[in-house]
């Protein structure tokens, strides 16, 4: 059974002989062969020979080929401040002066989203029998809060059928890149979406659950698997992210895995999560991040859970840490 398989299988709620490793590494790549996050971000020949090291390195089962959820709205005209060890910031909101809902859907050709689709063509013909790859595409308000800034949350208030117009913008945003990056042989469609952590799981199920629903669908129809990614305490919406419909929901470490697993469990789905960044990748030791991982293991069990970083691993951990933490998923 490839690595493929075991992440597959394990979306589709198969009970396999273990829990798969997906660590994400996508600016941490980078890293490894001494490019900077701008570098790799940039220039697909460099983010390909990054991605291959990384999958020689660390043995993944899954892994993203970009990890950037500034992407699409940097295709729909944010500027971007650009750093070496990280993915960039946008600085700039397009709407933050207009209530005014965009048309436009991104073309393939737009931005760099071209330049992700060479890089996950080239992935698949490389790795992609025994690795399953993850395109990931901005979750529709993280996206919003992209193009309006912090007046969303206001406008959540005051303007609530703008913010519904908004949000059913960027899910089709969403659906077009999903569909561009399925066509390129991803696997896995991941809706990285952070922001829902800031909003009420009642807000949540009023500007988004209809709409999440519809992209996962669409996900499926199309021949792809699906996750949810959310970062931050988002610990009262789990259960409203699961009716959604996804095949699995990824946390970090400010959500308990233990208690979401008994959530997710409860619907059948997948749960992905949630090796601590800073205290276990970044300054733990080797033993710390094996012992990470046995204790996730322990308290989930292998059924519905794929082992992997709270996020994109940071550009500077060591090398070793994810190593021992992939040898620890896989026993060895």
């Amino acid at each position: 059974m490839t690595g493929r398989d075991l992440v597959l299988g394990t979306l589709r709620h198969e009970k396999l002989e273990r829990a798969p490793w997906v660590p994400y590494a996508c600016a941490h790549a980078g890293k490894l062969l001494g490019y900077t996050a701008t570098e790799v971000l940039r220039d697909k020949d460099k983010l390909v020979e990054a991605l291959l090291e990384a999958n020689r390195v660390y043995r993944p089962d899954g892994q993203p080929v970009v990890f950037d959820i500034q992407l699409e709205a940097e295709a729909l005209g944010c500027k971007l401040l650009w750093a070496d060890k990280s993915p960039p910031s946008v600085i700039n909101h397009p709407l933050d002066h207009s209530v005014e809902i965009p048309t436009h859907l991104p073309a393939p050709d737009e931005g760099r989203i071209g330049m992700a689709l060479d890089a996950m063509r080239a992935m698949k013909k490389a790795v992609g029998q025994s690795t399953a790859l993850y395109g990931l595409i901005t979750g529709p308000f993280t996206l919003a809060s992209h193009l309006r800034g912090t007046d969303l949350f206001m406008d959540m208030i005051l303007r609530p059928d703008y913010v519904r117009s908004l949000l059913a913008y960027c899910f089709e945003v969403g659906k077009k890149v999903a569909g561009y990056y399925i066509e390129a042989g991803m696997d896995v469609i991941a809706a990285v979406d952070p922001m829902v952590s800031q909003i009420s799981p009642t807000h949540f199920t009023d500007f988004l659950s209809a709409s999440y629903k519809d992209l996962f669908t669409a996900v499926r129809k199309a021949g792809a698997l699906s996750c949810f990614f959310v970062c931050g305490n988002a610990s009262k919406s789990i259960g409203p992210m699961c009716l959604t419909g996804p095949d699995g929901i990824s946390i970090d470490e400010n959500i308990k895995i233990a208690e979401a697993k008994k959530i997710t469990d409860s619907h059948n789905v997948c749960l992905g999560g949630n090796i601590p960044l800073g205290g276990m990748l970044l300054s733990g030791t080797e033993a710390d991040n094996a012992k990470a991982v046995a204790e996730i293991l322990d308290s989930c069990g292998g059924m519905n859970l794929i082992v992997s970083p709270g996020c994109d691993m940071p550009y500077d951990m060591p090398i070793p840490n994810a190593v021992a933490a992939g040898r620890a998923v896989r026993g060895a």
